[in-house]
């Protein structure tokens, strides 16, 4: 199992972690385009940085190891790509990470979904999940094996420091 590394997302003044690829799309027709070599963190070859300008989803900041690689994407476009490719919701989260409910579901203090329409933001929702209650101890025995489970909930008491 690998663990891929969100990419970045600017709406208004916050950075999201959106763990979404909108340029995949886009780039299945452009297959022998220079990337990253793969890794269990970046399968893609490449990094990405959006952001939401004029409710336009736009394409800011490619990593990759060519040189202006927007430019040689997008060879008539100058600045921020408008990701016209792009249709659906795409989720990102900001914020502390925490587990909630049986089984186990992973949450962030702060979520946006955004609806987007060929590159367009037709619809945000802002996500405040401050509120949502962390599991249970129970839940918490629940979704994970026994092994992982913190020594308050194992029974075992800690040993006293041989002072």
């Amino acid at each position: 199992m690998s663990y891929e590394f969100p990419e970045l997302l600017h709406v208004d003044d916050t950075a999201y972690h959106l763990y979404g690829y909108p340029l995949d799309r886009y780039l299945v027709g452009v297959p022998d385009w220079p990337r990253h070599r793969k890794t269990p963190w970046n399968s893609r070859g490449y990094s990405a940085t959006w952001a939401v300008v004029d409710d336009m989803l736009t394409l800011a900041r490619l990593d990759t190891p060519i040189d202006d690689p927007l430019r040689r994407l997008f060879p008539d476009i100058a600045g921020p790509v408008p990701a016209c490719w792009v249709d659906g919701l795409l989720h990102a989260c900001h914020g502390e990470r925490r587990h909630v409910g049986y089984p186990s579901r992973q949450i962030f203090d702060d979520e946006i979904v955004l609806e987007v329409k060929a590159g367009r933001v037709t619809r945000q929702w802002l996500l405040d999940l401050r509120q949502v209650p962390d599991q249970t101890d129970e839940e918490f025995k629940l979704s994970v094996p026994e092994f992982l489970w913190p020594a308050r909930l194992r029974g075992d008491q800690p040993k006293p420091d041989d002072g």
